[in-house]
């Protein structure tokens, strides 16, 4: 399997398809595989990279809270040791994050940048929403160790039955996202350890980009579900407004996960956009 040392740990990746390379950098407790209806059509015209972000699929586990700061770093390696330079970054939600910083971190490495639902600003109330979010978690972890029958004391992972996620998940997906996507999500995000999920979250709690925004001179191209309440669209036009080369996308009928509710307008989007820049 591909992997890439890192500072204290490893990257896991996947390359397929020939040209300019693209970068895509998945969203927290997601992995690269939730790349999976971008991946066939993206190969056909370019060289696609998938990696597991830290704390996440097949990389090092994150055991405590990291910054953007240091998942940066980790990709900076990534890119160093594959000797890709120059790629077109494309980051969903926290995989964003991590490409606006990279991208004011070394502004002369990025072709061109496509942000997917996430933000370069703070969201008021998102720690405490996050903290509610903890507790409700915890009670569904004890709920889930009060019935044996439904926890394996020997797993870090989460039951797939967990209260809490299957109420977290049902109430950020879209009404229109179909049954299959929903098993989908559910299945793989309940393979990633128990200790990740909240790690991963506190790493990203406090980032902001804020007015360092205006220093991203690169073609951007900044999509939106308009259903989103993770990232709702106003924080897409924020990134709009505050980054001069981009241009906004807004994804009807689409919440957070409109990689997976929406592939055909997506995918179109980055292609269109990527035609138009030249690439």
């Amino acid at each position: 399997m591909p992997f890439v040392d890192v500072e204290d740990g490893r990257l896991f990746y996947e390359i397929s398809g020939e040209g300019t390379a693209l970068v895509l950098i998945h969203s927290a407790w997601a992995s690269q595989k939730w790349w999976r209806w971008q991946v066939p059509v993206l190969n056909k015209h370019y060289k696609v990279i998938t990696i597991d972000v830290r704390g996440h699929g097949q990389s090092t586990a994150l055991h405590s809270p990291s910054s953007v700061e240091d998942l940066t770093n980790d990709l900076e390696t990534f890119l160093k040791k594959i000797a890709v330079d120059d790629p077109v970054l494309i980051g969903w939600s926290m995989g964003g994050m991590i490409s606006m910083q990279y991208c004011l971190n070394h502004p002369q490495n990025v072709k061109a940048l496509v942000l997917i639902a996430t933000s370069g600003h703070r969201i008021p109330g998102l720690k405490l929403k996050i903290c509610m979010q903890y507790l409700q978690a915890l009670a569904g972890l004890f709920m889930d160790i009060a019935q044996p029958r439904k926890f394996d004391r020997t797993t870090r992972e989460f039951p797939r039955q967990n209260a809490w996620l299957t109420y977290h998940l049902r109430n950020t997906l879209s009404p229109a996202a179909s049954q299959e996507i929903y098993n989908w999500i559910l299945s793989d995000i309940t393979r990633n350890p128990r200790e990740n999920f909240f790690a991963v979250i506190k790493s990203l709690w406090n980032w902001e980009a804020g007015e360092k925004l205006t220093e991203i001179g690169i073609p951007t191209l900044i999509m939106a579900g308009k259903l989103d309440t993770l990232a709702p669209p106003r924080c897409a036009q924020g990134l709009h407004e505050a980054i001069p080369n981009s241009k906004l996308v807004v994804v009807e009928n689409a919440s957070h996960y409109l990689v997976m509710e929406r592939p055909e307008i997506v995918n179109q989007a980055i292609l269109n956009f990527l035609k138009d820049i030249g690439c």
